[in-house]
């Protein structure tokens, strides 16, 4: 018989694009470049869509509008920072138990479609890591 992992419910954004000074590179400082945020947050699926509210749920919002204050920061040498950033934004909301991220650089080489880093973390994990 198959086994089926635990229920679950994914909450996302996905390819939010951004603009933001990154980079660690001589050509990259100084300068806006591009970038593609996509956040997967996961949570129990056995509770999750019981008499959902407005209050209940997990608003993607408040990782929306978070994302959206990126391109006022200063410049940040690498993706894994603003990662970094990113888990503590997801993890905000305690119903999150599991979050997948993902930043890409679409205009980073010319002979690939993009470059990035995509991290999967359960809550716990993160938690021990701060």
């Amino acid at each position: 018989m198959e086994q089926f992992p635990e229920s679950t419910v994914k909450v996302f954004l996905k390819n939010m694009e951004l603009d933001v000074r990154i980079g660690l590179h001589d050509h990259e400082i100084g300068r806006t470049q591009r970038i593609h945020v996509s956040v997967e947050l996961y949570a129990c699926g056995k509770t999750y869509l019981k008499n959902a509210t407005r209050e209940s749920i997990i608003d993607y919002s408040h990782v929306y509008e978070a994302l959206k204050s990126w391109s006022k920061k200063s410049h940040v040498l690498l993706i894994e920072t603003y990662i970094s950033d990113l888990m503590d934004i997801c993890f905000a909301d305690q119903r999150v138990q599991v979050a997948r991220v993902a930043i890409t650089k679409p205009d980073i080489f010319l002979e690939a479609e993009t470059a990035g880093v995509e991290v999967f973390l359960r809550r716990a994990d993160w938690a021990q890591s701060a």
